[in-house]
């Protein structure tokens, strides 16, 4: 059957869509829709995971190689013997303690920098207590093609199912005497990734007036 080439405008538009989808399913999460993170990682990898078989729309619009990615995570030092979140802080009350986004916000925001696609998708953001390390890529495809984003694999890999299910991170939190595992690193990370990706498509559609 033949086929149509979409036009760039027709592209353009799936762009726009898509952020509409990252920024309702960001404001669902901080709603306290945590799930919403996987479908995050979805529009995520349809904008800018490319296979043999598929090409993500930043490659369509040859948008990688002049795109600046906000990066906002704190570097990971090998020689740290703590376990490294650096998209994600804690937060701590007398209810218990969790992960948080801190998004524009926090500690680390002198250090916020634009780096390129590569180091961005690239770059490390969870070393846990087993020196399992995983990269933005890692839990962006993980989410989205393996654990309920759009797809769930029957079958997890050892490493992320440490990170996810079993608090390979290592903290805990206590209330009330009660000690439970704090879960959901890697949602609140996706959360973080969204954060950073969102600031940077807004800012590259405003300067190019797309």
């Amino acid at each position: 059957m033949a086929k149509v080439k979409q036009t760039k405008e027709e592209l353009i538009s799936h762009l726009k869509e898509n952020l509409g989808f990252l920024k309702a399913s960001a404001t669902s999460f901080d709603n306290g829709n945590l799930g919403e993170a996987k479908r995050l990682a979805v529009s995520i990898r349809v904008l800018l995971h490319d296979t043999k078989q598929s090409k993500s729309l930043f490659r369509l619009l040859k948008l990688k190689q002049d795109f600046d990615f906000l990066d906002t995570a704190h570097d990971y030092d090998p020689a740290n013997l703590i376990s490294h979140h650096g998209l994600v802080g804690l937060r701590i009350s007398s209810e218990g303690s969790s992960y948080i986004a801190f998004l524009g916000d926090g500690p680390n925001t002198a250090a916020f920098k634009n780096i390129s696609f590569s180091q961005w998708w690239n770059k490390i953001v969870i070393s846990d207590s087993k020196k399992n390390q995983f990269t933005r890529k890692e839990l962006i495809l993980a989410l989205a093609n393996k654990d309920g984003g759009a797809h769930v694999d029957p079958n997890l890999d050892e490493a992320y199912a440490h990170l996810t299910r079993y608090n390979s991170v290592g903290w805990i939190s206590s209330s009330n005497g009660k000690e439970t595992p704090m879960n959901h690193v890697e949602l609140f990370s996706v959360r973080q990734i969204a954060y950073e990706f969102i600031e940077s498509l807004e800012k590259y559609i405003d300067e190019h007036k797309l």
